[in-house]
């Protein structure tokens, strides 16, 4: 993502800061409500042996590597539930779904049966937020405090985020993404109905 398609203010953060700072915030005086949108159909995830797998059209493997690491998603969403927070995830999909799309898919249902909180809106839910051309950014927002804008390259590949504490930005975009929230579909539902079926491994 260009400098001209960044929606926050503040300070520009490579990976590992970017990294750092997230963690430290995340889960220190961090209670409450906590908002995750992600708008691209394609990232890059190098080092996750499941999406490599996917990737090479393995997808036995892959999702038998989703299902090996289903007890340690539950023991990070007890976590965050221990620590009295909550994280509600808005996750884009447009149509056709891409390949990566439908292994992330996979892999959020995981974390929705184990208890995540995770929508799904479609393109024409998000119409009203992307005219002249632009397109929603990659947000997760910690409460009404901090706002990071993550930045990817374009191949989809993490390049570091922008951090806002600026309140009026942060609640802003923490409005947008609680309304699209709002609007959204469970995933569970949306998944049955529209992904599982397309899994190489159905029927």
């Amino acid at each position: 993502m260009s400098d001209s398609e960044l929606v926050l203010s503040g300070t520009r953060l490579s990976v590992d800061e970017y990294l750092d700072d997230f963690k430290d915030n995340f889960w220190h005086d961090n209670s409450g409500m906590n908002w995750k949108l992600e708008r691209r159909q394609e990232f890059v995830e190098s080092s996750n042996e499941s999406w490599e797998a996917s990737r090479r059209n393995d997808w036995r493997r892959s999702i038998d590597l989703l299902e090996e690491g289903r007890a340690n998603v539950a023991a990070y969403e007890r976590r965050i539930s221990d620590k009295g927070m909550e994280v509600r995830r808005v996750r884009v999909v447009e149509k056709p779904i891409t390949s990566y799309l439908l292994w992330e898919l996979t892999s959020l249902h995981v974390r929705y049966q184990v208890g995540g909180k995770i929508r799904v809106v479609e393109r024409d839910q998000v119409g009203a937020f992307e005219t002249g051309g632009t397109v929603l950014p990659e947000l997760f927002l910690l409460g009404r405090a901090i706002a990071y804008q993550v930045l990817y390259d374009g191949e989809g590949a993490l390049s570091g985020a922008v951090k806002c504490t600026v309140p009026d930005e942060v609640g802003l975009w923490g409005d947008v993404v609680a309304s699209l929230y709002d609007q959204g579909e469970e995933l569970g539902s949306f998944f049955d109905r529209e992904a599982a079926g397309q899994l190489p491994l159905a029927g």
